[in-house]
């Protein structure tokens, strides 16, 4: 039990189903199709829709999504809704027309967006409720308006600038040339139209229809190399998941192009060392956590990419000899360097997960990458799109360098814990680009190594090493951050949050779900 005279929420418990979101009205409209008698990917895909009006700056029908899906006790699914790049875009477009970088706000930094697509086929094969009645509350909420909540506030006042690039950008997220501000309702009646227009026709409209059009005129009116063709080869991927096992359980990802891998990598070398008698809050923990980001992070930057392209052994890199040449990298008592460990980009997103009162569980990830993605918007259809193809690399031989059809290097990662009859324990993924796979292990030790109850467990304090920097909160101790400092770490100590989190726990033998959502966001946990 929290401690009740501290700052904090107490935990959400329910019996017939549960949901939990970054967002208030996204969250309350999952539980309302549950009602309904919707199923949890029903609940999920709606939440989500509306996550796409009321978060902008991290989510929308122009981004990409991934899931976890565990339906009456089978074997969790990865469902892969990535998108591709553009035929004609390759390494050598780019040394020809003198392009080093891809920009964050230009053209060829937008993918095929896959979320559109990803939630049609969830549906098709999982949902319950006909597939419009999952658009109706997003709907309403673009063209009716919707209060923008603190969180998200803060989101847009900070990319004011970002979103005056684009004139179409510019008059549908700057109302009187401004952002909105907490209380403000804002309206985005062109994202209405095609949402409703995506409900009655399914993703055909966005991928072969009037959609498509506009913003494969929108983004080669500014110089990007889109076509019809590339969004009608936009595919959902369904596979297995990846997994290892951790102690009595087993963790499961979604295979590359997602960095789900690396969280698997991070669990097994958290296993090597005895903590015992390492406090939750304590320097050696945070410079334990730090040490196998940047070793682990060095191996994702140099070797992974779109398993289509390059091919990967993952038991290789699960084996104890593998896993034992990175530990060998790990010292307590001073820092491991690598410049191969800097990533491209260090984007955003949202992440939710529903659990219904069968016990199906979805572990649902969506995100347009960067704050407000490329800040580039259709014309006529209202539509953000994402920008992650920043994540790409403009180098020869590299596993990840860009070509045409490519999927790019992922950060979301949804994740899911189940027991060894791959029963649906823990549902659960923590937002914040590159964070995600070392937040996930953060969380899975706070619950099991620590005894950390799930709302403890996610709002519990964090660091972040990344590109020769720890970002550590202002929740954590000066003393520990001194600590760190003489262990020889460069220091950036803010009052920024370090990403968010959901999770539902499945107590089985009880008959009860427990849920926690992060207070870093404006979201809650909602159950009935």
């Amino acid at each position: 039990m929290r401690k009740i005279y501290q700052s904090g929420r107490s935990n959400v418990l329910a019996q017939n189903g549960l949901a939990a979101t970054s967002q208030p009205l996204s969250t309350q409209e999952a539980i309302s199709i549950l009602k309904m008698g919707g199923n949890a990917v029903d609940a999920a895909i709606a939440a989500s829709a509306v996550l796409a009006v009321v978060e902008p700056s991290s989510t929308g029908i122009g981004g990409d999504c991934f899931a976890i899906i565990s339906m009456k006790d089978k074997a969790p699914i990865a469902v892969n809704g990535s998108g591709i790049a553009p035929k004609k875009y390759n390494l050598e477009y780019f040394k020809t027309n003198k392009i080093a970088k891809i920009g964050l706000t230009s053209p060829h930094s937008v993918t095929i967006p896959g979320s559109v697509d990803a939630w049609y086929k969830m549906h098709n094969r999982f949902g319950k409720l006909d597939f419009q009645q999952l658009f109706i509350t997003a709907e309403n909420y673009a063209r009716n308006g919707f209060p923008v909540h603190e969180v998200e506030a803060l989101a847009w006042e900070k990319n004011f600038n970002k979103l005056k690039i684009y004139e179409d950008t510019k008059k549908k997220f700057l109302p009187n040339n401004n952002p909105p501000k907490f209380g403000d309702i804002f309206r985005n009646i062109p994202l209405a139209e095609s949402l409703k227009k995506i409900s009655i026709n399914g993703p055909k409209v966005f991928y072969e229809g009037e959609i498509t059009k506009d913003i494969v005129k929108t983004l080669n009116n500014i110089g990007g190399l889109h076509s019809e063709e590339d969004f009608f080869n936009q595919k959902t991927l369904f596979t297995d998941t990846v997994s290892d096992n951790y102690k009595e359980y087993k963790i499961h990802q979604c295979p590359l192009n997602g960095p789900g891998i690396i969280q698997l990598m991070m669990m097994a070398l958290l296993e090597m060392f005895d903590f015992k008698n390492i406090e939750a809050k304590s320097a050696e923990r945070y410079h334990i956590q730090a040490e196998i980001s940047k070793v682990c992070f060095e191996f994702k930057e140099t070797e992974l990419g779109d398993p289509k392209f390059v091919e990967m052994k993952i038991k290789k890199i699960l084996s104890n000899s593998f896993l034992e040449k990175l530990y060998k990298k790990i010292k307590l008592n001073q820092i491991f360097k690598s410049k191969a460990a800097y990533v491209t980009s260090h984007p955003e997103t949202v992440y939710l997960t529903v659990v219904d009162k069968d016990l199906n569980a979805v572990s649902f990830i969506n995100s347009i990458c960067h704050a407000f993605g490329s800040a580039i918007t259709s014309k006529n259809s209202g539509i953000l799109m994402q920008n992650r193809g920043v994540n790409f690399r403009l180098e020869n031989n590299h596993p990840n360098a860009i070509d045409g059809h490519k999927r790019p290097l992922h950060t979301i990662i949804p994740g899911m814990l189940t027991n060894m009859d791959n029963q649906a324990i823990l549902s659960y993924g923590v937002m914040g680009g590159q964070y995600q796979p070392i937040g996930q292990a953060h969380l899975l030790q706070n619950i099991f190594e620590y005894n950390m109850n799930i709302q403890e467990a996610i709002e519990f304090p964090r660091t972040f090493a990344l590109n020769e920097k720890l970002k550590i909160e202002k929740s954590i101790p000066l003393e520990i951050v001194n600590q760190l400092k003489n262990i020889g770490y460069s220091i950036e100590y803010t009052e920024d949050a370090i990403g968010g989190g959901q999770a539902i726990y499945i107590d089985r033998k009880k008959g009860v779900l427990i849920a926690g959502s992060d207070s870093r966001k404006d979201g809650l946990a909602i159950g009935y």
